[in-house]
């Protein structure tokens, strides 16, 4: 493949050379002649960025402070959420160029340590943890995570993903002491129990979640999981049709059911299941032909 600005040979249609000079000029990337939406939404709540009127803004500052121009705390942090969100939902457009699959994620690490606030060292956090450096980011949380209720609640994701289960259950135990109803720090604890391999208390616990929020499809398929571990194959598929109730496209969920019914030989519900996926816009035509074939063994 050639570059399709330079014509130089590259494994992407931008080469890295290209793209780094496109990120010179444009560190987050998009500029308001790629933008199609004049909609704040796209980036979320934050009230100091709109697509079309701050885009170049948010390119200037960067640009300034990868430049190495100091700038005011609150503009680091700024940057750093962005690079965050950016990360999240714009990381697309890095399939293009030659740049890695980390690049806003380097970006939001490079701002997040220009300014030593708590808020700041969060962000850091955050950072090293979708880049899947979780020993970093435990290292930074270790001293901040009672201070905020997030910080808490990322400490705790960062030592189950270090396979700190039991330090992990402390800090949900003890946060939700004071708030027994918080949806969020429930789950939380939830999958780390399930980490841990204990599926009888991680159903528990998704029942929590799903007293509190009902309409959690999340939470009813992580427990139809819990189940289908324990053997319990009728109430793991109740609560798998559930899951797939709340949310009609939720193909982990379909993917689970099926298993289940395949694994059991119970081929014309596997059929049924798989003919509502396509209804729900999947590809399951291949797996239709594999399952109507069993049927007719």
């Amino acid at each position: 493949m050639k570059c399709i600005i330079c014509g130089r040979e590259s494994s992407k249609p931008v080469c890295e050379v290209c793209a780094k000079s496109i990120a010179m000029d444009f560190p987050f990337i998009l500029n308001k002649g790629l933008v199609v939406s004049d909609e704040r939404s796209e980036l979320g709540d934050e009230p100091d960025i709109l697509f079309h009127g701050d885009l170049e803004r948010l390119n200037t500052l960067a640009k300034k402070a990868l430049g190495g121009e100091e700038l005011a705390s609150d503009d680091y942090l700024m940057l750093s959420k962005f690079a965050l969100q950016f990360h999240r939902k714009f990381s697309f457009i890095l399939d293009n160029l030659e740049l890695g699959d980390n690049y806003f994620l380097n970006l939001a690490r490079e701002f997040a340590s220009r300014s030593d606030n708590n808020e700041a060292k969060y962000l850091l956090a955050q950072a090293y943890f979708e880049a899947g450096a979780a020993e970093e980011s435990e290292t930074i949380l270790d001293g901040i995570w009672q201070e905020h209720r997030d910080y808490a609640l990322l400490y705790g994701k960062v030592l189950v993903a270090n396979g700190k289960w039991g330090r992990a259950m402390e800090i949900y135990n003890e946060y939700l002491k004071e708030n027994e109803e918080d949806v969020e720090f429930w789950s939380s604890m939830a999958d780390a129990i399930y980490a841990s391999g204990n599926y009888e208390d991680a159903e528990r616990a998704y029942l929590r979640v799903l007293q509190l929020d009902k309409d959690n499809s999340r939470a009813w398929y992580m427990r139809g999981l819990c189940l289908k571990n324990m053997g319990k194959w009728g109430g793991a598929m109740q609560s798998l049709q559930t899951a797939i109730r709340k949310s009609p496209r939720y193909k982990e969920a379909y993917d689970a059911l099926l298993s289940i019914l395949m694994e059991r030989g119970m081929y014309n519900r596997a059929l049924e299941t798989l003919k509502k996926m396509k209804e729900a816009g999947f590809d399951v035509d291949r797996k239709i032909a594999e399952v109507e074939a069993k049927v007719i063994e």
